[in-house]
This record gives C-alpha cells, sequence and structure tokens, in this order.
C-alpha cells in the first residue's frame, strides 16, 4: 500500500519516513495521480498550515481520487474533525503524530475504519450515547466473547484509549490491541467507533461486504 503525503513544504518529515520508509511526498492535491503508481494506498494531508476556510474543499478533492485520506492538523478540534470527516475524510490526527501511532492509523483505515484522536473519540461516543436513544441492551452477540475480551469491550464502550485499557486491566497495550482486532472479528466491527456504539446499542451502518 503506498502512502502519499500531501504538505506544503513538498518533502517528508523524518516521523513521516520512519513509519513509511516508501512514503512519497507532493505539494498539492492536483499533484496525487501524478505522485502515485499503485492501485492502493492513503493519501495523508497537512492542513498545519492552510487557512480554514480552505480545508474543506481540499479534503473533498483528496477523496474525490478515491484513496483514503487522513488529515494531519496542527491543533486538532472537535468541530473541526467532524467538519472534515464529513467531507471524506476517513482519519484525523496531530501533524506531529509519532511513527507507532500513524502505523495504527493506517492500519485502521485500511481495514475500512476510520479514526481520530482518544480525546475526540471520548466526546464522540459520549456526545452519541446523549443524543441517540437506546433500548434494552441485545446480548446474544457478546456471548462469543470471552470475560477478558468483554472488559475491554465495555472500557471501549466507555471512551478509553489503548493506554488507559492496559492501565485499568493491568495489561500490556500489546495485548490490548489483540484483544480489540479479536473483538472486532468476533462482533463484525471495524473499528473502535463502531465497537463503542455498538456496546452502547446504537445502530452503525458499515460499507464493507
Amino acid at each position: 500500500m503506498e502512502h502519499l503525503f500531501i504538505t506544503p513544504a513538498g518533502r517528508l518529515r523524518e516521523r513521516w519516513k520512519q513509519a513509511f520508509p516508501g512514503a512519497r511526498a507532493a505539494v498539492a492535491v492536483a499533484e496525487i495521480g501524478e505522485a502515485t503508481s499503485g492501485p492502493r494506498g492513503i493519501v495523508w494531508l497537512d492542513i498545519a498550515s492552510l487557512p480554514p476556510a480552505e480545508r474543506s474543499a481540499e479534503v473533498q478533492a483528496a477523496a474525490a481520487f478515491g484513496w483514503p485520506v487522513v488529515v494531519m492538523a496542527a491543533t486538532p478540534g472537535e468541530s473541526e474533525a467532524f467538519q472534515l470527516l464529513n467531507q471524506g475524510a476517513v482519519g484525523y490526527c496531530h501533524v506531529k503524530a509519532a511513527p507507532e501511532q500513524l502505523r495504527e492509523i493506517a492500519l485502521v483505515v485500511e481495514h475500512g475504519g476510520f479514526w481520530m484522536p482518544p480525546e475526540l473519540m471520548q466526546r464522540f461516543i459520549a456526545l452519541s450515547t446523549r443524543v441517540v436513544p437506546t433500548e434494552a441492551p441485545v446480548e446474544p452477540e457478546l456471548n462469543e466473547l470471552t470475560s477478558r475480551e468483554l472488559m475491554v469491550a465495555e472500557q471501549v464502550a466507555h471512551g478509553a484509549s489503548n493506554r488507559e485499557i492496559a492501565a485499568a486491566l493491568d495489561i500490556t497495550e500489546r495485548t490490548v490491541k489483540a484483544h480489540l482486532s479479536a473483538i472486532f472479528e468476533k462482533l463484525g466491527v471495524r473499528d473502535r467507533v463502531q465497537l463503542a456504539l455498538a456496546m452502547n446499542n446504537i445502530p452503525t451502518y458499515s460499507t464493507v461486504n
């Protein structure tokens, strides 16, 4: 899978190269077609120096290419996150995100999910549980989970990050990720947002075949 970074400087930051050694860079969204050669990839859109009024249009233009778009902002904010996700982005993170986090985002996006910083995820989940009326919980699918997987799923439902889950359950973050992979497969959800909504009995709609 290719990784193309659209950034005004036209060159890769060191952390981007560490995350994806074969990544490429381009100055403008209009150059995406010329800068890519494979059938599949992710467009990483650096909006740190882009005027707020132009960001939605840039995301829409990038998304029109057909590859998933991850937006990288200098000061990630809740309202902007939801706005740009609504414009076609599938990820939203800090422009200085660490290489390990970039790889985690890429994995989520590659599998059809969407990603945002843990603190914004918590607010999103809290908002969803407030504005969407819930019925009595439906349990059958949860019977497939082990007791520890259920504990992890319940933590996610409350908006906890992997680090917070690891601390609460006295396990490593690697173990949390392994549990989440198993949970996603068993419950048929593609990311932690859908898992949280499902745990709170809020309907989700997937485009995954």
